[in-house]
């Protein structure tokens, strides 16, 4: 015997009115429709679940201890449609996102921001790491989508990719450093000082590599750090205005900085100094449904970021 789920509720119904008419009423059926499932129902069973009479009906002795089970698993089935409503509507659910330090402080923040507004109820999980830890992650399901460099993965079959747009990035320094107010700046004269940085990827090493070869030379899974590795640009600007450090930067993470003449953007532009991050799934995963709605969010973010990149300073 195979009990349907919606036969089910249409015996809960009838029996809490006890009345044909009034339980279709409430299903959104016929009465004729209604009598009909539970006759086919009693066939299935091989017993009749309800006694008819001029008041209306009663469950019989078969039909109430089928009640008793169905009343439970017609409320789990009920607050499973509720909880699979919920996520699909995004009105609840975990997203697990990794980000990158730049993408964190870039955009990542403010996309989160913007979607914790537009749906209340749900919780997300943000870790900022460089990308090689959240490669692992991400691989190991820890994470639901990575916003990190991405010149890593791009030929590596176990992710999928979406690049985010690239944004030129510059090279500054704190007011007062040797190299300030200079009209021109060589690459040889700023790799006379030490980088602060995260990790970087294999293509921005032309900065480093004249100052410190062995950086690359003994850099793990194809990744090099600079004299002062940071896990944040954040800190980054802190030891640059205490030191001769210099640091690197997109123009609008320091804009206040150098608004107060804290900090001074150097002249130089290599075409190679940019970000290159992206968005990362895990191949023949299906991401959570707030990851869409994340990721829109995201990319629109990204975009009014490239808007303004090109007036600034």
């Amino acid at each position: 015997m195979k009990l349907d789920l919606r036969q089910l509720r249409y015996v809960l119904a009838l029996e809490r009115h006890r009345n044909f008419a009034r339980a279709a009423e409430e299903l959104g059926l016929t009465q004729p429709a209604l009598s009909r499932s539970i006759q086919s129902l009693e066939q299935l069973v091989g017993a009749r679940l309800f006694d008819r009479g001029r008041s209306g009906v009663d469950p019989t002795a078969v039909g109430v201890r089928l009640v008793e089970l169905a009343r439970p698993l017609v409320t789990q089935a009920r607050l499973a449609e509720r909880e699979i409503d919920r996520l699909i509507g995004l009105a609840s659910g975990l997203l697990r996102i990794g980000a990158g330090p730049y993408a964190a402080e870039i955009s990542v923040g403010t996309a989160v921001g913007r979607l914790a507004s537009a749906h209340s109820g749900i919780r997300v999980d943000v870790a900022v790491a460089d990308w090689p830890e959240l490669y692992r992650r991400l691989l190991a399901d820890e994470l639901d989508l990575v916003v990190a460099e991405i010149s890593h993965a791009v030929h590596d079959d176990r992710f999928k990719v979406e690049p985010l747009p690239e944004h030129p990035a510059v090279l500054y320094a704190r007011a007062g450093h040797p190299l300030a107010g200079l009209e021109e700046v060589t690459l040889e004269a700023v790799v006379a000082f030490p980088v602060a940085s995260p990790f970087l990827p294999r293509r921005l090493l032309d900065l480093v590599r004249q100052r410190q070869a062995q950086l690359a030379d003994h850099a793990e899974e194809d990744v090099a750090a600079t004299e002062f590795r940071v896990e944040t640009p954040y800190l980054a600007r802190r030891m640059v205005l205490e030191s001769d450090i210099i640091g690197l930067a997109l123009p609008i993470q320091i804009e206040h900085e150098v608004a107060l003449r804290r900090l001074v953007v150097l002249p130089l532009r290599p075409p190679w100094l940019k970000t290159g991050y992206g968005i990362l799934f895990r191949a023949g995963r299906t991401p959570p449904p707030l990851a869409d709605e994340f990721v829109r969010i995201l990319r629109e973010v990204e975009h009014e970021i490239e808007a303004i990149a090109p007036g600034a300073t």
